[in-house]
């Protein structure tokens, strides 16, 4: 393959051959065609390498790699590193991509050179490709950017981004594995890259009980918050705290001053308290008692309200009414609007199981 292609796809494969020849497939069968492929097989133990073997001979655009097992970040920059293009998709072995993913997005990112990173809506679809729900994003660049201050504004594995972008910021971080795409978008912007989304869905993304978000949840959230606090460092002009460690830890939320991590103490408070639901009644009073040590500006946190419900379904499972009222009187105090909202959600929620 001598000709530079315009889209070099990166695929890290270890050990999925239950969706991976689906996946693949839904890449050669794109209507835009001008692309390589290119799979790293990241030491699998399955069927995988079989499969990929077969597909590689029959398409010329699949470039296929196999060695030992060497972890995603290092498979994904290893990808970066190999691709040709001007512009690098992404695609994980157990989603579908759409037939127009890559014609849209192509011409998206040539039409405006200042877009660095773009992704799409998302369709979610169970074990056996059923549809669950679509997953969406904000749109436009200003959404996007507002977003990315709280959160990651894309689907990673539905995004087309420019290399010389990725090179720039430095590529994956192996530091911030679980989150190590939010990590770098943050740092594309940091550049003076856009990073938007296409309003329609683009990827069929699957749920099952392997995805990394859901087997390494709590690493993945505290990973966020240290990204994002690393972030608002270096654009205070401030060291960033994440440079030279090995591992994140939350030791590292302190080395930001505190005027940058106000909402961060928050965000860190709850996930501590993650499964405080099904806590004990000792553990459920002792952190109702650290709750109250909070400042008022972490207490009046949007995202506390999530807390003050696990303490109350954990008081509720205790039956402890009187430690349960004081939760649901807090979060009616301090968050009318949420705490509404997840009864509402609940309450159909329990209808809907029930007829």
């Amino acid at each position: 393959m001598s000709q530079t292609p315009a889209v070099s796809v990166v695929l890290p494969v270890y050990n999925g051959e239950a969706y991976l020849r689906e996946a693949v497939e839904s890449i050669l069968a794109q209507t835009f065609g001008d692309f390589e492929l290119i799979v790293i097989n990241d030491g699998s133990k399955d069927g995988s390498g079989e499969i990929l073997r077969e597909l590689a001979a029959r398409d010329p655009r699949v470039v296929l790699v196999e060695r030992p097992n060497a972890g995603l970040v290092t498979t994904l920059n290893e990808g970066v590193a190999r691709a040709r293009a001007e512009f690098i998709a992404r695609m994980d072995a157990d989603d579908v991509a759409r037939p127009e993913r890559f014609g849209l997005q192509y011409a998206r990112l040539v039409a405006e050179p200042q877009l660095g990173v773009l992704g799409s809506s998302i369709q979610i679809i169970d074990k056996v490709g059923g549809f669950i729900r679509q997953g969406d994003y904000p749109v436009t660049p200003a959404e996007t950017l507002r977003f990315l201050e709280h959160g990651c504004p894309v689907a990673h594995p539905a995004v087309m981004m420019r290399r010389d972008a990725v090179l720039k910021a430095g590529g994956y971080r192996k530091v911030f594995s679980h989150c190590e795409d939010y990590d770098l978008w943050l740092r594309i912007s940091e550049l003076g890259y856009c990073i938007a989304n296409l309003p329609q869905p683009l990827l069929n993304y699957r749920m099952h009980g392997a995805n990394v978000s859901a087997v390494h949840r709590e690493a993945q959230e505290l990973g966020s918050i240290v990204a994002r606090l690393a972030h608002r460092a270096r654009k205070a002009g401030l060291p960033d705290p994440t440079y030279g460690v090995e591992t994140i830890h939350a030791r590292l939320i302190e080395a930001v001053p505190e005027y940058l991590r106000q909402d961060v103490d928050a965000a860190f408070f709850v996930l501590r308290h993650a499964h405080l639901s099904l806590a004990g009644r000792e553990e459920i009073i002792a952190a109702w008692k650290q709750y109250l040590q909070l400042g008022s500006l972490a207490q009046r946190e949007t995202i506390m309200c999530d807390f003050l419900m696990r303490l109350l379904n954990g008081a509720v499972r205790n039956r402890d009414g009187s430690l349960a009222m004081r939760a649901f009187s807090e979060a009616l105090r301090l968050h009318p609007r949420a705490s509404s909202e997840l009864l509402w959600r609940k309450l159909k929620a329990a209808v809907s199981a029930r007829y």
